[in-house]
């Protein structure tokens, strides 16, 4: 399992290591804080903080750590820039960001403190956000004990630690731009169906929210299918000047031929009023 070009922003963690043994053992480590929100002045500059904990017992873990450019493209994927050398990059910090130590080795069960300090230039135009990630590399891992009967895989693991800067006036505004439906034929008439909110920014930060869902029939669904209700769909991250079609799977298959109601409400914050979306829809009868 090589790193991923197209995997869904999910906390921004991107797990691309695997360890297998007798028992499946895991070696496990974490990093925390994953994200900054750094209101921050031009000319000036700011020395923040992370953690990195080998919660392995047994493994001492040797970590190195990049920084790079990344995007959530228009079908919710995080994308990296050191993986996909054509993204196209707007609003960048990356450049701005001293990382220290960048090289490091942890015993089982210690923590190490990593310091960056983010140097914002004099010269920007204009206020808004830019954004970076410092990524956590675990670049490999031990030969286990002599004697000891275990299988690894050597690849590497990343976390994002997400980094926004925010310079002179957030002017936060997001718009709901569309909704599609797409179905896909499943056993016995019923249909796996796939709603897509698609949101816009306008403004000139990041807008974060809360995604939930209604569903209402239209039509008769008969006495075996569970009555629907609403659910939440997660969080939704659309970056400054980007679109982005968020997709919800909705829950249960869906008959052949039934129609619905589905609302999406989606909450940025005290910030942003509420978007609500409203699309009916009749599953067809064939693909």
């Amino acid at each position: 399992m090589g790193v991923s070009a197209h995997q869904r922003v999910l906390i921004f963690l991107i797990l691309l290591g695997v360890l297998f043994s007798q028992n499946t053992k895991a070696l496990a480590w974490t990093v925390s804080p994953v994200r900054f929100e750094v209101k921050a002045e031009k000319g000036k500059e700011y020395t923040l903080t992370f953690s990195v904990l080998n919660e392995s017992q047994l493994y001492q873990k040797r970590f190195e750590i990049q920084t790079d450019d990344w995007v959530i493209d228009k079908e919710n994927n995080f994308l990296r820039k050191a993986f996909n050398k054509n993204l196209e990059i707007k609003y960048s910090a990356t450049s701005w960001i001293r990382v220290s130590p960048q090289q490091f080795v942890l015993p089982p069960g210690q923590s190490k403190s990593v310091r960056f300090t983010i140097a914002v230039p004099s010269n920007l135009d204009g206020d808004g956000e830019y954004k970076t990630g410092i990524f956590v590399g675990e670049k490999n891992i031990e030969k286990p004990p002599k004697g000891e009967k275990i299988v690894h895989i050597k690849q590497d693991t990343y976390i994002g630690v997400i980094v926004y800067v925010k310079i002179g006036e957030e002017k936060p505004e997001i718009i709901l731009k569309d909704f599609k439906v797409s179905t896909k034929p499943q056993e016995k008439n019923l249909h796996k169906v796939t709603i897509y909110p698609v949101y816009e920014s306008h403004g000139n930060v990041h807008s974060r929210g809360q995604i939930s869902v209604k569903m209402e029939p239209l039509s008769a669904i008969g006495p075996n299918l569970p009555a629907p209700d609403a659910f939440n769909a997660g969080e939704l991250v659309v970056l400054r000047g980007t679109e982005v079609a968020y997709p919800i799977d909705i829950p249960v298959l869906l008959p052949a031929n039934s129609e619905w109601k589905f609302v999406v409400t989606s909450d940025f914050g005290n910030k942003t009023p509420n978007l609500v979306g409203t699309k009916k829809y009749k599953i067809p009868l064939h693909p």
